[in-house]
């Protein structure tokens, strides 16, 4: 029964988090997006760099974590990294197709919560997710 209740408990945390996902590839925005939502999160998935500056910035929304794609055309990961950064104790779980030892160490050291290779499967994002949200403060609204 303990075990029932804390994995409701945790279940009960997820609820309505707020996450970004960055994504250039609007068919991994769409999937990453459909995982997370059906654990009750509430996502904003976006591919637009204009839009993500925007998210970031508004005062009155506030992300409880980031995911973004490392590689994209006009935005990099590095960059929503960098943005994130300066918003206080806002993890960022950075994904890549284009991975390795280097480029994990890289955006670890650049304060990246977790890299994760693509593809992804469902449960590895909602395992990060959980962790990045567990290690994070919560916060009051």
């Amino acid at each position: 029964m303990a075990r029932r209740y804390s994995l409701k408990r945790i279940m009960d945390e997820l609820q309505d988090k707020s996450v970004l996902i960055v994504d250039d590839d609007p068919g991994m925005l769409r999937a990453m997006t459909k995982v997370l939502a059906s654990e009750g999160m509430q996502v904003t998935g976006v591919s637009d760099p204009v839009v993500v500056v925007k998210k970031l910035a508004d005062s009155k929304k506030r992300f409880d974590l980031v995911i973004t794609d490392l590689r994209m055309p006009m935005f990099s990961g590095r960059g929503v990294l960098a943005l994130a950064s300066a918003l206080p104790e806002l993890p960022v779980i950075i994904i890549t197709a284009f991975g390795g030892p280097d480029v994990e160490a890289q955006a670890l050291r650049l304060g990246a919560f977790a890299f994760l290779e693509k593809p992804i499967a469902a449960a590895q994002l909602i395992e990060a997710v959980k962790r990045a949200l567990a290690s994070s403060p919560i916060r009051e609204a």
